[in-house]
């Protein structure tokens, strides 16, 4: 995952909302979060992905501030030996 010009900066608001949105249409969702991405050196990244990465980014200079923005019922997992080396973490949210 890289930064992209089509990237949109997004709130904890606004998070809330499109995750909502989300949840009626993709039966699976997750936020991806990373470090370093692309433009966003020294910032940590959660990307919203559902059955594709999203334009919609939250953005944070340590990784509490980050997890500060994530919609709340998400469930943390902790990075994946395949997942690429940016990824630090990713916030699930639970089928239901």
């Amino acid at each position: 995952m890289s930064a992209d010009a089509t990237d949109q900066l997004i709130d904890a608001v606004m998070a809330r909302s499109i995750q909502a949105d989300a949840a009626r249409t993709h039966p699976l969702l997750a936020w991806v979060v990373t470090q370093d991405e692309g433009t966003y050196r020294g910032h940590f990244v959660a990307r919203l992905l559902t059955n594709a990465p999203t334009p919609y980014v939250l953005l944070a200079g340590t990784l509490g501030e980050l997890h500060a923005q994530l919609p709340p019922g998400v469930m943390w997992s902790d990075r994946q030996p395949a997942d690429p080396p940016e990824v630090v973490e990713i916030w699930f949210l639970p089928a239901g």
